[in-house]
């Protein structure tokens, strides 16, 4: 029965090649569009989801609030805030900080342009990127030691494991008031092998070493002073916390470690003119990273102005399929009438049109696919993401897009 049906719907198609072509390259058009746009989505939505244990974890930004000036949010913060909400606040279990600055590399004759990211030595394990050599705990134990990425070992070492091999930090150094400069050399271990990060993450590491060593001192200026905002500060509060009474808390430490009269000459609260917040790390990307994140941010408007736009082009696919039937309406209840006539049951009716309507869908999709792999090149260059359907991943998706269609294809 069911080939029966098939054959049918086939034959259909196939007898009606304009209707056919007109329906099949709609759809086709459409569910394209719809796939890029739900990939572009997907994309965006998952940018640090592959982290393991940051439901937690929240970064900790700031605004600067100067009278009379409308508020300036940036996505980092300074030295001593993090650490004063660790000290004072008892929801903060954790913190982290990581901060970035350019430098030249020495392996061996040769020399390297690098931007390096010195990081606390616990900050493998509050934020926990995967390594392919190393332990989290350890790595930074000794101040002399360097992190680097896959990529960065090899092209610093080829093929040789890079595990305790030697890079030399050369840097330009200045006194307080930038007089007295010299070049300063400093030699690092490699301790591990931070794994190649994937695009959609926030972070970016090549080269990773602790705040500990050496070849970054933290001068006493940077330890004590709250305004120079200059590095992102990640927190894991305490299972259930609300982040706004961590907020909350932490701007009565402000107003107890922050004179503005003294510092800037401003008669304000501190928690008034360094305005604290906190932001998951999961809805950064998406939500503040346009205040200055490592990486080029996203929005969730594109996200939802995108999403839209993809449904309704699979709207306005489908209708055109319901139009389309429309027209043929008079011809196909002559040859229901007829069936009647020999005696098919109204099931059976049913049956056949679902199934011309699902071969109509399927035909329509599998090319939709087929020029989907055909356009992806372009469109990975166009947006700059290396963007992919996996379909043994994605198989709930592609079934959604057809019955979405088929449901549309029914009416």
């Amino acid at each position: 029965m069911f080939a029966n049906y098939l054959v049918t719907a086939v034959r259909n198609l196939a007898r009606h090649k304009l209707y056919s072509f007109i329906n099949i390259a709609g759809l086709m058009v459409g569910l394209t569009c719809a796939i890029f746009i739900l990939l572009f989505v997907r994309d965006q939505l998952s940018y640090d989801r592959w982290i393991p244990g940051t439901q937690n974890v929240y970064r900790l930004e700031s605004a600067l609030a100067l009278p009379g000036k409308p508020a300036k949010p940036v996505a980092s913060s300074s030295y001593p805030a993090a650490q004063a909400m660790l000290d004072q606040i008892p929801e903060v279990q954790a913190r982290t900080r990581l901060a970035r600055q350019p430098t030249t590399l020495l392996i061996g004759n040769r020399q390297f342009s690098q931007r390096v990211y010195i990081v606390d030595p616990n900050f493998l394990q509050v934020i926990r990127l995967p390594l392919v050599a190393g332990d989290p705990a350890t790595v930074f134990a000794r101040p002399e030691s360097v992190v680097l990425s896959q990529t960065a070992a090899r092209r610093y070492f080829g093929n040789v494991s890079a595990v305790g091999k030697t890079i030399v930090i050369s840097r330009r150094r200045c006194d307080d008031i930038g007089q007295n400069c010299e070049i300063k050399q400093t030699a690092l271990a490699v301790s591990g092998i931070l794994k190649d990060l994937p695009h959609n993450s926030q972070f970016e590491a090549d080269v990773v070493i602790p705040n500990t060593t050496a070849a970054f001192p933290i001068n006493k200026e940077t330890r004590e002073n709250w305004f120079w905002l200059d590095r992102w500060s990640y927190l894991r509060l305490a299972p259930g916390t609300d982040p706004k009474v961590v907020t909350a808390k932490f701007k009565t430490v402000l107003d107890r470690m922050i004179d503005p009269s003294k510092q800037l000459n401003v008669k304000v609260r501190g928690s008034e003119l360094l305005v604290p917040s906190l932001t998951p790390l999961l809805d950064a990307h998406l939500s503040t990273d346009r205040f200055g994140g490592m990486t080029p941010p996203g929005s969730w408007s594109m996200v939802w102005g995108f999403g839209t736009i993809g449904a309704l082009i699979l709207l306005i696919a489908c209708f055109n399929f319901t139009n389309m039937a429309t027209a043929r309406a008079m011809m196909r209840a002559r040859e229901i009438a007829l069936r009647k006539v020999v005696g098919a049951e109204r099931r059976q009716l049913i049956v056949q049109f679902l199934g011309e309507a699902l071969v109509t869908t399927g035909v329509a999709l599998v090319l939709a696919l087929a020029l989907t792999e055909m356009l992806m090149p372009v469109f990975d260059r166009v947006l700059g993401l290396p963007l992919a359907i996996h379909y043994v991943q994605d198989w709930p998706v592609l079934l959604l897009i057809l019955a979405i269609a088929t449901a549309a294809n029914r009416r």
